[in-house]
């Protein structure tokens, strides 16, 4: 690898070398991207450092949090969750079964439609998901402290087209 480009991080000098090694790639949409992946896998890091406290990981504490989101009496489909979750129906249901065990959630049949299934918190699933979310705020707010109110509504607008982009294709 080459030498680590002046006053830049890792992405700069992936970029450099790109450029002196293939000039005929524009490397501006893979910096964008590297960029993207490159912080993700940081506060993917950091999530999965917090949320250890919990013994749960990043997948269990999204379902618990989307539980814990659709208000009183918390609780979704399966489906429901996989959407907002974005996880296949193999890995919701081995999340479900984890966090059944640990009784954080529970799985019953349904009011409505007896074919279906309804997930809900415990008790227990509430109260660590309240600690933890209390903790992933306060580190998302770290995470971002550089950047002005500003900045972060701009970050966030860009990100949504870019989401949007993705989505589309």
């Amino acid at each position: 690898m080459s030498k680590k480009a002046a006053d830049g991080d890792l992405v700069d000098e992936v970029v450099d070398g790109f450029k002196r090694e293939r000039p005929d790639l524009s490397p501006r949409t893979v910096e964008t991207v590297c960029r993207l992946i490159v912080a993700g896998r940081i506060m993917q890091d950091a999530a999965a450092a917090t949320l250890s406290a919990y013994k749960v990981n990043y997948t269990d504490f999204d379902v618990l949090g989307m539980l814990r989101w659709s208000g009183p009496p918390f609780e979704q489909t399966p489906a429901e969750l996989m959407r907002v979750v974005m996880i296949t129906s193999g890995a919701m249901t081995t999340c479900l079964d984890r966090l059944e065990t640990k009784g954080l959630a529970k799985r019953r049949l349904s009011d409505t439609d007896r074919r279906s299934r309804v997930v809900s918190l415990t008790a227990k699933g509430r109260k660590v998901v309240d600690d933890a979310l209390t903790r992933r705020f306060a580190e998302a707010e770290r995470l971002i402290a550089g950047l002005s109110a500003k900045d972060v509504k701009a970050l966030n607008s860009l990100l949504r087209a870019v989401s949007e982009a993705a989505a589309a294709e």
